[in-house]
């Protein structure tokens, strides 16, 4: 594939979908695009807002929140992964509302304690470790566990 084809084909991406400047070069390596090639494409993106790592962070945090039901602890990682600045990742995950998610926490640890079995410190446990799985902060799990581990 061209430069010209390659750069032709992420603008239909991006505009359809947000990319990440991660997932931008991956794309580029697939293709068989020369390195030297992969800068000029990514500032020509970014210059005409194809590509956003604030809008991308922002839409990533929403989206894994409402429909995934991440914490952020497994937002923050994976973000960072994809090689999103800190303080773009504070930024995004600081935008979302902190009583939804609040309460998507205390729905979510309902939702699974429903399905247990067990002594209430088994459940507390498994309740830690289901939120811990999921990226939820364990000061906020506390809010709906009790933190006494169940005695």
């Amino acid at each position: 594939m061209e430069t010209k084809q390659a750069l032709k084909k992420l603008q239909q991406i991006c505009s359809r979908q947000e990319k990440c400047t991660s997932d931008v070069i991956v794309l580029l390596k697939k293709w068989g695009i020369r390195q030297e090639e992969h800068q000029k494409i990514l500032e020509r993106l970014m210059t005409e807002r194809f590509i956003d790592e604030v809008r991308y962070a922002e839409a990533f945090v929403r989206d894994k929140i409402r429909f995934d039901h991440w914490g952020t602890k497994k937002i923050r990682y994976f973000l960072r992964h994809k090689g999103i600045d800190k303080t773009v990742c504070d930024k995004a995950i600081g935008s979302f509302d902190r009583d939804e998610y609040r309460s998507l926490i205390g729905k979510e640890l309902a939702k699974k304690r429903k399905a247990l079995k067990g002594s209430s410190r088994e459940i507390w446990a498994k309740l830690a470790r289901y939120g811990s799985s999921r990226g939820y902060e364990m000061e906020i799990m506390r809010d709906f566990l009790g933190d006494n581990a169940g005695d």
